[in-house]
């Protein structure tokens, strides 16, 4: 049975600035994360670079902020359980982020060292700043309205993403690339300003580094003996893992398959305009069935997704007598359950986080969550290599791609297992 609490207890004016929060930040994960910087960084900064070093250096790049967060989190989240150094590592982690977005527009072409290096530390700064947005979704909810609010701030993005790409659509920014970075720094900071200058309570004196060292691994101890958290956050190392892969690698399993840049950029315009009522109606039926219930429905979905995208064809297919690409099914079914999936689980993680240890508790669910940005590409690197077959181009790519349903497969597995260990306290209690 879902907690239910009346409309008066929500506090309103932080939700909003909460969900504004999602709206701003996606202009960074879109233009610098999922679009424009990747292409750029190939064409402009390292056009000059062998492609082999080119490559190693954009992974390098890819790789250095998600092993910072992946080591830090846990330490910046026993330092947020203050509220005040929360909204502050809020605020520097967002301006500092910021500046350095805005930065790349002025990065020469065959600057591929400077991009290289504004790039971890722009991500870096997104990732902190992503670790204590998340812990403060308990302040700004009541426990029975966190799956709404959760999924309405993916909605909140997805609305993000659809302006963003309609301004690329048209061509904004055609022939004055470079002022896409500080747009989007603007845009991140502007938008983010309602939360950052949210009232909070009066500064605490800080831990010292030995009491933050302790009361880390006495979280860790914490997590790990909850048998109820501790299944969850493995399910959630495995199938949050295969979402970033689905995300990550979607387009280019499109260009292997012959798929254009028009219809690419339309199939990503799918997945943020199907996203806007997913992610409510996913957290609204979170609110209702049961935040357990619905993600499990949702990688069930999500193992459909791997499965059909491995034996995805080139060439279009008429519904209801509309004709569009293939590649747009795929992209609508990603639509349905991607902020779903993982607004779901961070609403779900808050309700099993005890009262008043969110923050040090939210530090290593973002500490996990970089953690899970390695596995699906190296598991889909793995066994498309093992099985490619050397007559079809495709089949390392689509192997790949297969490979991620066993992601979640093991989510859904360990989701199950987390729910029956609630059961069993319950009974016995």
């Amino acid at each position: 049975m879902t907690e239910s609490k009346p409309a008066s207890d929500w506090k309103w004016r932080d939700a909003i600035r909460w969900v504004l929060y999602d709206f701003a930040n996606t202009a960074f994960a879109m233009v610098v994360l999922a679009l424009v910087f990747p292409r750029m960084f190939k064409a402009f900064w390292g056009a000059g670079l062998d492609p082999a070093a080119e490559s190693v250096a954009y992974k390098l790049a890819q790789s250095l902020p998600c092993l910072l967060v992946f080591f830090f989190a846990p330490f910046l989240g026993q330092l947020a359980t203050s509220p005040a150094f929360r909204a502050s590592g809020l605020r520097l982690a967002v301006i500092v982020g910021a500046f350095l977005t805005a930065l790349l527009g002025w990065v020469p072409e065959g600057g591929w060292l400077s991009a290289s290096l504004l790039y971890a530390g722009s991500a870096a700064m997104f990732y902190v700043a992503a670790t204590f947005y998340d812990s403060m979704l308990v302040d700004c909810a009541p426990a029975g309205r966190r799956h709404i609010l959760s999924g309405a701030a993916f909605s909140a993005g997805f609305i993000s993403g659809i302006l963003i790409l309609v301004a690329l659509h048209m061509g904004v920014f055609a022939g004055r690339m470079w002022m896409i970075y500080p747009a989007a720094a603007i845009w991140w900071l502007l938008f983010a300003l309602p939360l950052l200058f949210r009232p909070t309570a009066e500064a605490t004196p800080l831990p010292s580094l030995r009491e933050t060292w302790k009361g880390t691994r006495d979280t860790a101890r914490e997590i790990w003996s909850n048998l109820e958290l501790r299944w969850f956050l493995l399910a959630f190392i495995f199938y949050i893992d295969g979402v970033h892969a689905v995300k990550t690698t979607a387009t280019h399993l499109g260009t292997v398959l012959g798929y254009g840049e028009g219809d690419l950029i339309l199939a990503f315009f799918v997945v943020q305009a199907i996203g806007v009522p997913a992610a409510l109606g996913f957290g609204w039926l979170g609110h209702r069935l049961g935040a357990v219930r619905m993600l499990i429905v949702g990688l069930i979905i999500y193992t459909l997704i791997a499965v059909y995208g491995a034996r995805l064809q080139p060439g279009d297919v008429t519904v209801l007598g509309a004709t569009f690409p293939r590649v747009w099914l795929l992209a609508a079914a990603v639509g349905l359950v991607q902020g779903g999936v993982q607004g779901l689980s961070r609403s779900h993680f808050a309700s099993l986080v005890p009262v008043g240890r969110e923050a040090a508790f939210f530090g290593f669910y973002g500490m996990i969550g970089r953690f899970a940005s390695f596995l699906g590409p190296l598991l889909g690197a793995l066994v498309g290599w093992l099985l490619a077959n050397p007559l079809d181009p495709t089949s390392a790519e689509r192997w790949g791609f297969a490979s991620f349903s066993l992601l979640f497969v093991l989510g859904v597995f360990g989701i199950v297992l987390s729910a029956e260990v609630r059961g069993w306290l319950e009974e016995n209690d």
